[in-house]
């Protein structure tokens, strides 16, 4: 009788271990109902403890209920004993094994080794990473905006620039060679300025990293040589004019 409910008990805590194990684990990734997730994982390793503990002692555990019969002789007790050990030693290599993958995979350790691989990941440049540096080298981009922000703060700069709208040009005839939308300079820019804004997003395309590599930011570099072309064609025709 002792035997069997010695089975019995090892049985039952390896199917409790087995079942907090998977259910720690499958709350671990359940994202919709955070507050339900986090009691799933906390009743799983209840269950997941208790199953090593029913796995560890099945038979001091038996013993409690039923008495255990007198071993035949010495050497049978002896086997006995050492097979306990090694049963024992087992679980808790096993029970170890796995209660070291349940706290890898919670939340306290994954989160913070998530977000440093992904910050290694996105540090290693790309080779649309070294074509934008190479642009920005070549075509004295160095101080061009590198955020989605900046750069839409960047194109409004340049049309109050354009329409003169907080213009740096005096009120003379600087604002009026500007606004000479017959000049072929001035259409250009404000052709350019028209392309910013047909191609002007709220947020970055996904996966931008620099955004001269964007359809909005070639807009935005090339809206910014023609707005400086105009308005050294302004001051140009200003001078002629006086």
């Amino acid at each position: 009788m002792h035997a069997l409910l010695t089975a019995l008990l090892g049985l039952t805590g390896a199917g409790l271990a087995l079942w907090g194990f998977g259910r720690t684990l499958r709350h671990r990734y359940r994202a919709r109902r955070p507050g339900f997730s986090r009691l799933g994982r906390r009743s799983g390793w209840a269950l997941y403890a208790a199953g090593g503990l029913l796995l560890f002692l099945p038979d001091v555990l038996a013993g409690v209920l039923v008495a255990a019969g007198s071993a035949s002789s010495d050497v049978t007790a002896v086997l006995g004993t050492l097979a306990w050990l090694l049963w024992r030693a087992a679980v808790v290599l096993g029970w170890g094994i796995g209660a070291i993958i349940l706290a890898l995979t919670s939340e306290r350790v994954v989160r913070p080794v998530h977000g440093g691989v992904t910050r290694v990941v996105a540090a290693v440049p790309r080779r649309d990473d070294l074509a934008h540096a190479r642009l920005r080298r070549q075509a004295g981009y160095g101080d061009f905006p590198r955020e989605w922000a900046a750069l839409i703060e960047h194109d409004r700069a340049l049309a109050h620039r354009l329409l003169g709208q907080g213009n740096h040009f005096e009120e003379t005839a600087h604002q009026a060679a500007l606004r000479d939308w017959s000049d072929p300079v001035t259409v250009r820019a404000m052709e350019a300025l028209v392309e910013c804004d047909r191609v002007r997003t709220p947020v970055p395309p996904r996966g931008t990293r620099d955004v001269i590599g964007t359809d909005y930011g070639r807009a935005v570099a090339a809206f910014e040589q023609a707005v400086t072309a105009a308005e050294a064609n302004a001051a140009d025709r200003h001078a002629t004019a006086s």
